[in-house]
């Protein structure tokens, strides 16, 4: 269909041969690269994340056609918090939306996902903090409470810094290595389930459909962490909630009523 020298054939192929390694990486995801295991430093190049981030694109748009018209027919509507967040102004949208959002939830569920001791520390950490948090305040457990929270922090911190510092070379342990493929799709499930707080309903399973597109995202920006590394994931969650809030910032403009 296309001359073999021609600019769309040409960009035709890159996104063919992008999209074939995206999905033999998800068949079955692992950490076999020798300089990946040792020092989680990644060697994809950064020019080919335009490829990947097209087709994460053209992955969601073509859910959106399908989820859009559903969404609108059923009633699905976005959830209090998430109304009084586009309620604000639009820097503010945007600052928290397209920046602090993806670096934070970048931070929580991938950068970690390389394996190196050093990343993986942190999140543990974060994750026996959260832990500790929720006995409290739902189980009702002194614990937490009786230590206080400051010193309780201070002390899951300054455990985390020093196992940062013992095992800072140290390469992917071999069980994190066996257990890749079930991390790295539990936390694309995990990242795209806490999305369904983003709408309202009574009843979430009913809505877990409507975060396909998070969940894609975890999936594809999860590889991207592995081939290119941790930017790579930051800046490609940036560029698509950029073009994703753009286009929903003009709708709410257009439309204040859907708020």
């Amino acid at each position: 269909m296309f001359e073999p020298n021609s600019t769309i054939g040409w960009a035709t192929g890159r996104l063919k041969a992008t999209t074939r390694d995206l999905l033999m990486f998800l068949r079955a995801p692992k950490l076999t690269d020798h300089e990946v295991q040792t020092t989680g430093q990644m060697t994809g190049k950064p020019g080919d994340l335009i490829w990947l981030f097209a087709v994460n694109c053209m992955i969601v748009a073509a859910i959106a056609i399908v989820l859009f018209p559903i969404m609108l027919a059923s009633g699905v509507t976005m959830s209090n918090s998430m109304s009084d967040l586009f309620g604000r102004p639009v820097w503010q949208i945007f600052l928290i939306v397209v920046i602090a959002g993806p670096i934070v939830e970048e931070l929580m569920f991938r950068s970690w996902l390389s394996g190196t001791p050093r990343l993986l520390f942190p999140v543990s950490g974060l994750i026996l903090w959260m832990g500790l948090t929720y006995s409290y305040e739902q189980l009702g457990w002194p614990g937490p409470a009786a230590m206080g929270t400051a010193p309780l922090l201070a002390l899951i911190a300054g455990a985390v810094l020093i196992c940062v510092i013992i095992f800072w070379k140290r390469p992917v342990p071999g069980w994190y290595i066996r257990i890749f493929p079930l991390v790295f799709w539990v936390q694309a499930l995990l990242f795209g389930s806490v999305h369904v707080f983003n709408y309202a309903g009574d009843n979430p399973a009913a809505l877990l459909p409507f975060v396909l597109p998070q969940t894609i995202g975890g999936l594809i920006w999860g590889y991207a962490r592995i081939r290119y590394g941790w930017w790579a994931n930051i800046a490609m969650h940036m560029a698509y909630n950029l073009l994703a809030t753009s286009g929903l910032v003009y709708v709410l403009l257009t439309r204040p009523d859907m708020l």
